[in-house]
């Protein structure tokens, strides 16, 4: 078995971190995850578009105009605070709903829905489980 080092040598340096999601069209996509899901567009650059950050709590996560686009390969899980009140502002919108929240098997409550481009997101409450 795989032993761990419980402490990152450089984590102390590391104060926040992007993921870089690459999709056909950033602003599309920008506006989907403000109008769809309600959350903010951290910044869009370029004309056209083809770059953009979207701001979830205290993370951010970008949408880049780069390649490959597909196959969507990743997802994205957000950890949210009132899991039924999200899953109520989403599910009233013309979002695909790919599970209603239940209970995961590794006891976290979860919903997960498909974005516009495809991609798996997940809405977790770390309260309630691993």
């Amino acid at each position: 078995m795989t032993k761990f080092n419980s402490e990152g040598r450089n984590a102390r340096y590391i104060r926040n971190a992007a993921a870089i999601i690459n999709v056909d069209d950033v602003e599309k996509t920008l506006l989907w995850y403000q109008d769809y899901l309600g959350l903010q567009v951290e910044f869009a650059w370029g004309d056209p578009v083809m770059h953009g950050g979207i701001l979830a709590g205290t993370t951010s996560f970008h949408f880049s105009s780069g390649e490959p686009s597909k196959p969507v390969t990743a997802y994205m899980t957000l950890y949210v605070n009132d899991l039924d009140a999200l899953f109520t502002d989403i599910s009233a919108r013309e979002v695909e709903i790919v599970s209603a929240p239940e209970v995961m098997p590794w006891g976290m409550r979860a919903f997960m829905i498909h974005d516009c481009n495809g991609a798996l997101v997940m809405f977790a409450d770390p309260s309630t489980g691993e």
